[in-house]
């Protein structure tokens, strides 16, 4: 068993999960917020892709997959920025595994793996509490898909 390999494919699928959830928002759902609050729902999808970006250019090779809040409503940007951004995160976590250590972070590698998938797994959810709370009539098995991984 590699567990580089598992874990590669866990972030892998982890990315499938968040661009399962965009591709079933409709586009004018991006620009709405949970009571009028907050992120909106394609900011959270901008703020998932620069976090990214961040953690690579902290720990990895510095480069900048930031994008502008004005791609927040453009589903075709998010999810080819998304893409790019996890393939490059995949190349870093590669790394972190092969260095058993991350530069400027703490406890050890898996920590920061762990990480990173619970940051995105809370912004899908603050995604679906938003489109909730907005009463937009997207179907339950979307929902139940996102936590689905074998089918990813």
């Amino acid at each position: 068993m590699n567990f580089t390999t598992d874990l590669i494919d866990s972030w892998h699928l982890n990315n499938k999960a968040t661009l399962y959830l965009l591709d079933h928002i409709k586009t004018e759902w991006l620009s709405a917020k949970s009571f009028g609050k907050g992120r909106s729902v394609g900011e959270q999808f901008v703020h998932i892709n620069n976090i990214r970006s961040f953690w690579i250019g902290k720990v990895g090779e510095k480069q900048d997959l930031k994008i502008d809040k004005k791609y927040a409503k453009d589903k075709e940007e998010l999810s080819k920025t998304l893409n790019h951004s996890a393939d490059i995160m995949a190349d870093t976590l590669i790394d972190v595994f092969k260095d058993e250590r991350v530069k400027g972070y703490k406890p050890h590698p898996i920590a920061f793996f762990s990480q990173m998938i619970a940051h995105e797994s809370h912004h899908r959810g603050q995604i679906m509490m938003t489109i909730t709370n907005n009463g937009f009539p997207i179907n339950k098995s979307v929902n139940f898909g996102l936590w689905n991984w074998n089918h990813k």
